[in-house]
């Protein structure tokens, strides 16, 4: 996975589960937020709202940011890790996405 290099279509978003004031949860998705949203309180995720923190990056870069969280927080309800750290491009990929939430101002 070169994150760099990504192919692949910028239709993914990356989103944080919301109970009262906190961040609980970092997801992502290609889906409306909404719709998205329904999908967790039926499974049983008491989110009051998702929020949109990047969108339009391809699924290996949004893979990327969603670990990058899960190790970080927010990310009390992620159970699966997005990367394994066994993978052979992890630090690259963990590398990336902490670049990339620097620049954009997210961290």
């Amino acid at each position: 996975m070169n994150t760099t290099n990504c192919k692949g279509a910028s239709n993914k978003s990356v989103y944080f589960g919301v109970e009262g004031d906190e961040y609980v949860y970092t997801g992502i998705t290609r889906q409306n937020l909404l719709v998205r949203l329904a999908q967790h309180i039926r499974s049983g995720k008491h989110f009051e709202a998702l929020d949109e923190i990047v969108s339009q990056v391809t699924r290996n870069q949004a893979r990327s940011i969603e670990q990058y969280f899960i190790e970080n927080g927010p990310s009390l309800y992620n159970k699966i890790n997005s990367i394994s750290p066994a993978f052979r491009y992890y630090n690259e990929a963990m590398e990336w996405a902490r670049v990339f939430l620097e620049e954009e101002g997210i961290i």
